[in-house]
Order: C-alpha cells, then structure tokens, then sequence
C-alpha cells in the first residue's frame, strides 16, 4: 500500500537518486526521513531501479 502521493513520490525519488549518486548508501538516506513508512521505502527503492 502506498502511503505517499505521486508529487511527493517524485520528489523523494529525486532526494534519493541525488544523494545515492553523491556516493550515500540506500539505507543511511532512509535513516534521515523517519517519517517514511517501509512501504514507502519499497515503492522509492522501485521507483529508482525502473528509471
């Protein structure tokens, strides 16, 4: 069940892409936005691996 709204799915897909790309590990970023629900994490962590 996804719990975050396409226009805030976006944006932490980006957040995630730009600090993964910065050399930050998955798990380390996830650990910065408590908020985020494991379903949450799951649909970022699939939304990086299909773009």
């Amino acid at each position: 069940m996804k719990t975050l709204n396409n226009l805030k799915m976006k944006i932490m897909v980006r957040a995630f892409r730009i600090r993964i790309k910065n050399g930050e590990a998955f798990e380390d970023i996830a650990a910065d936005y408590p908020a985020l629900t494991t379903d949450d994490l799951e649909a970022i962590k699939e939304a990086l691996n299909t773009n």
